[in-house]
């Protein structure tokens, strides 16, 4: 049976690129600039912007099935948020390690299992921003050490508290919202260790 998900024959890049410039750029992310032809045949340009980083999320899980969110304020939306722990994973560090770093950093925790329940394309009509996100659980506590740059609160609710906040739209974090939305679907599934599922799936 072929890949009902593989690109069509003619698939590609519709735009003709005249020009490509870089007006701004950060040791976090860069600007890209296209001066193109559009498919229609239009002069237009096309904005990019390019991350020094790719992403990454934890959704560690205690025993009872309880989650520690982190919380801070998210300068570009004036707003505070509650999330999983993320952070970013440079070009040339392993995810997991990245994942196991931001656990760390944020929150002291520490675990002994590990599982990628996802990869995605954060925004791919504006960035070329991937994410991964990883569930771990068998956790210890020990010493945080956040960013100079993050003021950071710690809130641990249960998994179906988590989902509910999901629902209701007051956590609004997509890479979040995906990562919990997906462990509940493998939890479901049958996918994940069983008394790991069913600890996150009381009152769910």
């Amino acid at each position: 049976m072929d890949d009902p998900f593989a690109p069509p024959p003619a698939a590609g890049d519709p735009f003709a690129v005249r020009a490509v410039s870089h007006p701004y750029a950060t040791p976090w992310l860069t600007i890209e600039h296209r001066d193109v032809v559009r498919p229609d045949g239009a002069e237009g340009v096309y904005g990019i912007v390019r991350v020094a980083q790719s992403a990454v999320a934890v959704l560690p899980v205690t025993e009872r099935g309880d989650v520690t969110l982190v919380g801070q304020w998210r300068v570009p939306l004036g707003r505070y948020s509650w999330e999983l722990p993320e952070g970013g994973c440079p070009g040339d560090e392993e995810p997991l390690a990245a994942a196991q770093r931001e656990l760390a950093e944020e929150t002291g925790l520490r675990a002994a299992s590990w599982m990628q329940i996802l990869s995605y394309d954060v925004s791919n009509c504006l960035t070329d921003e991937t994410a991964t996100a990883f569930l771990a659980w068998n956790l210890r506590q020990g010493p945080d050490a956040p960013d100079g740059t993050e003021v950071l609160a710690r809130r641990t609710v249960p998994f179906a508290t988590l989902l509910d906040g999901i629902d209701r739209g007051v956590v609004r974090d997509g890479l979040t919202i995906a990562t919990v939305l997906r462990a509940h679907q493998m939890a479901l599934a049958g996918r994940l260790p069983e008394a790991l599922a069913r600890a996150m799936l009381q009152g769910a």
